[in-house]
């Protein structure tokens, strides 16, 4: 799938995303980097942030810090109001073409982020780890599994 249509959901990453991460790496108390997620519903209608310990993803679930900074909920809503082409309701090969799509863009998003982010808590980009995944649905094992792969990965965006 042309990730094109992942225009507006780009842009606003491009714009807000630098600050809700610096503010999520700021006020971590951990002794380690954290792991932050991204978390979306089954339809992908919307996404929030979610952070923890990176030895618990499997339970993000359940992880008591999280955020639904505005600018992720609505900009994924309008990439899913215009994909009506595409059966966000039903697992298909459209429906996980979208969510690797939606990977690739989060992915080019966070290579886009300064390095003097992760440098100000004395940590490098790569002690962060990232992971999409869904709150529930069908593909959350395969979202988590391929996320981790693909935003963690150190290419150039």
């Amino acid at each position: 799938m042309d990730t094109a249509r992942f225009a507006p959901f780009d842009r606003a990453c491009a714009r807000e995303l630098p600050e809700a991460v610096a503010g999520i790496l700021e006020g971590w108390k951990g002794k380690e980097p954290p792991a932050i997620g991204f978390i979306t519903t089954d339809d992908f209608y919307g996404c929030f942030l979610a952070w923890g310990e990176r030895g618990d993803i499997p339970n993000y679930f359940s992880w008591q810090d999280a955020a639904c900074p505005d600018f992720l909920y609505r900009s994924l809503v309008e990439v899913v109001d215009a994909s009506r082409d595409v059966d966000l309701l039903q697992p298909s090969k459209e429906k996980w073409a979208f969510a690797l799509a939606f990977l690739e863009t989060l992915a080019k998003a966070l290579r886009r982020l300064p390095e003097e982010l992760f440098r100000r808590r004395g940590w490098s980009r790569e002690e962060v780890t990232f992971f999409a995944a869904q709150s529930d649905g069908d593909y959350v094992r395969e979202l988590l599994e391929e996320s981790l792969k693909m935003l963690n990965e150190r290419g150039e965006g």
